[in-house]
């Protein structure tokens, strides 16, 4: 699911107040500096996001024969190569 900026936006906000909520968490920043910065975050994971699933459909793609997306086939595949690529950028499943 992509994410909308103004959805991002929304969500930081929902962080940041979640944060205030915290008596363990202490602010060393103003409160749009972090509300930018888990935005960027935000943005930042949705485009590795985006890079792994180009990834995924590139090797499904890559395979000696046609394998139709919406088959039962390539949705195995896909949730395969995913796990993979996730494992790739995230670490080891450990």
């Amino acid at each position: 699911m992509k994410l909308s900026h103004e959805r991002m936006v929304h969500l930081s906000h929902l962080f940041l107040d979640l944060l205030r909520s915290r008596p363990d968490v202490e602010f060393l920043s103003e409160s749009a500096e972090i509300r930018m910065r888990i935005v960027k975050i935000l943005k930042d994971e949705a485009a590795r996001e985006e890079r792994m699933e180009a990834a995924v459909r590139h090797k499904i793609v890559s395979q000696k024969r046609l394998i139709p997306e919406g088959s039962q086939e390539w949705e195995i595949l896909f949730r395969k190569y995913y796990d993979e690529e996730f494992h790739k950028q995230y670490g080891s499943r450990d």
